[in-house]
């Protein structure tokens, strides 16, 4: 896939008294590449919903938005409660982002 493919949507979330857009676009890719050194091992923590990538990732996607955000003030603002809510955030905006698969045909499928 290329950052070309992505599609330019998002999901809005709250962070704090904030309101967000969660959107996987190469913006965001980049700043978690810079956070987490390396993307696939991110979205490998990711899957397995560690802390450290949920708290890189929402930094990543709040940075685009914020320059002035830190990394610590995103997971003091997080909570162990709002996991599972980022969690289907976090599939939510991945589902968005993602190219329309292609059947046999060459057609694009419905998602």
């Amino acid at each position: 896939m290329k950052a070309a493919e992505l599609k330019n949507k998002g999901i809005k979330f709250k962070l704090g008294d904030k309101e967000y857009e969660l959107k996987l676009d190469m913006n965001t890719f980049c700043e978690l590449e810079e956070v987490y050194g390396d993307l696939n091992t991110a979205f490998d923590d990711l899957q397995s919903m560690k802390l450290k990538a949920v708290r890189a990732l929402i930094y990543a996607a709040v940075k685009v938005e914020d320059e002035e955000i830190t990394l610590k003030t995103v997971g003091e603002q997080l909570g162990l409660n709002d996991l599972e809510r980022l969690g289907t955030a976090i599939n939510e905006a991945l589902s968005k982002a993602m190219p329309e698969a292609e059947d046999a045909s060459g057609e694009a499928k419905a998602t």
